[in-house]
């Protein structure tokens, strides 16, 4: 009965380690991530429709994608923190992907503009 008992703790124990260190693994980085900052921006297009230095406002759906995607790993305040341009933003993500983020083509450019417009 002893037995048995310290056999499902050690059973549980492995278990929660397994998850803790898969989990530190899937989302961990030694180099802090920089995020931007949480106010309202706009995006510039690559071809502007509407002439030269012509914006469009970055949308909700684009906010959310952000979110949805980085509050896997990070506090969303860590997210919003840190002010880049748009070539640190592409390294960034980049460096994510490499720790675990899985995104699209078309949602790692919404989220790279995005950041890079806040």
């Amino acid at each position: 009965m002893l037995l048995a008992k310290r056999w499902r703790m050690l059973i549980v124990c492995t278990v929660l380690m397994a998850l803790v260190v898969f989990g530190a693994a899937a989302c961990g980085s030694d180099q802090p991530d920089t995020i931007a900052p949480d106010t309202p921006g706009t995006v510039e297009p690559d071809e502007p429709d509407g002439g030269e230095g012509a914006e469009v406002p970055a949308t909700d759906a684009d906010r959310t994608l952000v979110e949805a995607k980085c509050s896997g790993c990070h506090n969303l305040d860590r997210v919003w923190a840190v002010d880049q341009d748009r070539a640190g933003w592409e390294a960034t993500v980049s460096r994510m992907e490499a720790n675990g983020l899985q995104v699209s083509e078309d949602e790692r450019a919404a989220i790279i503009e995005y950041l890079a417009s806040q």
